[in-house]
């Protein structure tokens, strides 16, 4: 299920909406950690829409590709929280602020992934009717193809291994 929220930044005074989608994954959630923090395999899961991803050390940084409309990320890895791995906006560049990976334990096989985009939507007039009507379901696309990426990538590759 999708949610969009809107909200203000306190730090750079800036606008941020939320894009969210989730999917449940039958594997275990040290396996769904593993695969979020192999940073440099990202792109093997990652929608079309995402271009130009690289990844170095614990920084990536890609364009968004929107109809009329490319958004950059620099993120930074902040993996403080054991259920999280969250990439923060590296600098003032870019509109995309961050994206938060969060892991739910179901039970010992099952995990649920919840996938945050944090991002700067497009202003005026004409940005607010591109927004609710192009931008967010194009953004919300690419959030669900990757997602469903990963959990496809994730169950198959686990179904090999034996179940511990």
């Amino acid at each position: 299920m999708s949610e969009f929220v809107t909200t203000p930044t306190d730090t750079r005074h800036r606008n941020l909406s939320k894009i969210r989608e989730d999917t449940h994954i039958h594997a275990p959630y040290t396996i769904v950690r593993e695969r979020l923090l192999a940073i440099s395999e990202h792109a093997e899961w990652l929608s079309k829409r995402f271009r130009n991803y690289n990844a170095s050390g614990q920084s990536l940084a890609f364009e968004l590709s929107l109809t009329g409309r490319t958004e950059t990320g620099h993120l930074n890895l902040d993996e403080n929280d054991p259920f999280k791995v969250s990439f923060k906006r590296e600098n003032e560049e870019g509109e995309i602020d961050g994206l938060n990976w969060t892991i739910h334990v179901e039970t010992k096989q099952d995990t649920h992934l919840t996938v945050e985009a944090v991002f700067e939507p497009q202003l005026g007039l004409l940005g607010s009717v591109l927004e609710a009507v192009m931008l967010r379901p194009q953004r919300t696309q690419a959030l669900r193809d990757s997602i469903w990426n990963l959990k496809q990538i994730i169950e198959h590759e686990y179904s090999k291994q034996p179940i511990s």
